[in-house]
């Protein structure tokens, strides 16, 4: 297309997949919105940082690979195109510096997300990309274009393309609450039913006192 009229691109989801994907998108000319229902963007990711913002880990290769057991194969060629150093690189050129801690992991130097986030998002702006909050995305329409609920109303979007970035079920007040998966099937989309991927274990003798306060919460 002429560079007069750029693909126009949507990005459902404003944490780290959403944003990086936007980054790219932007940076290959594409003109990009990225929409999100929470009042900001990167609420997770900001949480994430409270415990000291592990970003990543500096140990070999084939060890850092093989953490990812049986999707080691899968995941090798991404980590050979954007593995740990690209991404301690990148984080550099947001201004941002790392340090490796005694176990290994790499942390940014002030230990917290949201300097990374503001130099982060500065750069998307800079970039072109338009993100717009409290825009929950609420299926499609007959024609197959987006609905969008907005604080002006409800909305309907069409674009070249969709790229959904919305996260699993893990914490349904920052933004995380794996509604999408029932839009999905609506649409007769396959998709994996989300599992517990930190730590995943079954309790067979809860006291009522116990279920009440803590089962199923997020």
């Amino acid at each position: 297309m002429p560079e007069t009229h750029p693909h126009r691109v949507t990005v459902i989801g404003g944490g780290p997949a959403g944003l990086m994907a936007a980054e790219v998108l932007s940076q290959a000319g594409v003109h990009v919105d990225l929409y999100d229902g929470m009042p900001s963007v990167g609420r997770k990711f900001l949480l994430a940082g409270v415990g000291g913002m592990n970003i990543t880990h500096c140990e070999a290769y084939p060890a850092f690979v093989s953490r990812y057991a049986e999707r080691a194969a899968q995941m090798a060629p991404l980590l050979r195109g954007f593995g740990a150093e690209a991404l301690c690189e990148w984080i550099h050129g947001l201004g941002i510096q790392t340090f490796v801690g005694t176990s290994g992991r790499i942390f940014p130097t002030d230990m917290k997300a949201a300097p990374l986030l503001r130099a982060w998002l500065k750069r998307l702006r800079d970039q072109g990309v338009v993100i717009h909050t409290r825009h929950r995305w609420t299926g499609w329409n007959a024609d197959g274009d987006l609905l969008i609920h907005s604080p002006d109303g409800e909305k309907t979007l069409r674009s070249d393309a969709v790229l959904l970035a919305l996260g699993g079920g893990s914490w349904s007040r920052l933004g995380s609450d794996g509604a999408w998966l029932n839009l999905l099937e609506g649409k007769g989309v396959p998709y994996v039913r989300l599992q517990p991927s930190n730590c995943g274990f079954e309790v067979s003798a809860w006291s009522e006192l116990m279920v009440s306060k803590f089962a199923a919460r997020r």
